[in-house]
């Protein structure tokens, strides 16, 4: 049911709102207003349609395909660069403390990763405000973690925040379709690796991604 809301919505919207436009009696405000709503109901329907077949990539997968070492550390300076014209656009600064690694894995699933957590920061905080990124190597460990001052989350949604298209009471899942923070979470899981999130509703949202550090991944 809510995978059918999630592509109806923006569907019935842009439906609507383009008959409008074939008003006569328009004024020139409304006219780019319902065009500013058809262009971004168009772009969250194409953002579903991508998050839902990145999904079915990973969804049912058993072992990691196609892996290969690769310089982690800028693969995840490059998926900062990508989201540039958002984060800029709400004058939002990074803080990103990194040791230098490389890691064996699918580099194009790891970026999928790297762009949904930083998409997600980026959302939710505050206007003029910093998210910190840590990305460190402990022992047979790589320790990724992104933090956001944003509004937070209760503990319910927590539990829940990795299941697909799961509706909370928190403006944590009342924006985007609920695919994003899941996609991460299963190829996380078919690296080996595992992650987690902290948040309350007066310090904001911790993401934390641990890795192995090794050479190859067994993808078991």
């Amino acid at each position: 049911n809510n995978f059918s809301h999630e592509f109806k919505s923006p569907i019935v919207s842009i439906r609507g709102f383009a008959k409008m436009l074939k008003y006569n009696d328009l004024s020139k405000e409304e006219y780019n207003e319902y065009l500013d709503i058809i262009i971004s109901e168009s772009e969250r329907l194409s953002q579903l349609a991508t998050n839902v077949l990145n999904l079915s990539k990973v969804e049912n997968q058993t072992f990691l395909s196609s892996p290969k070492e690769y310089n982690l550390t800028e693969q995840i300076r490059l998926a900062i660069a990508m989201m540039a014209q958002k984060w800029s656009s709400k004058k939002v600064s990074f803080d990103f403390d990194c040791d230098e690694i490389s890691f064996y894995g699918n580099e194009e699933l790891m970026n999928q990763v790297w762009i949904n957590l930083i998409d997600n920061a980026i959302k939710f905080s505050p206007a003029d405000d910093d998210i910190n990124m840590s990305l460190k190597c402990q022992s047979n460990t790589i320790l990724f973690t992104i933090h956001d001052n944003g509004p937070g989350m209760g503990e319910e949604v927590q539990k829940h925040i990795f299941d697909k298209f799961y509706q909370g009471n928190s403006s944590h899942t009342s924006q985007g379709n609920g695919l994003g923070l899941t996609i991460a979470y299963k190829i996380v899981k078919l690296h080996s690796g595992s992650i987690q999130v902290s948040s309350s509703q007066t310090s904001g949202t911790t993401f934390e991604i641990e890795l192995p550090n090794k050479d190859r991944i067994s993808g078991k």
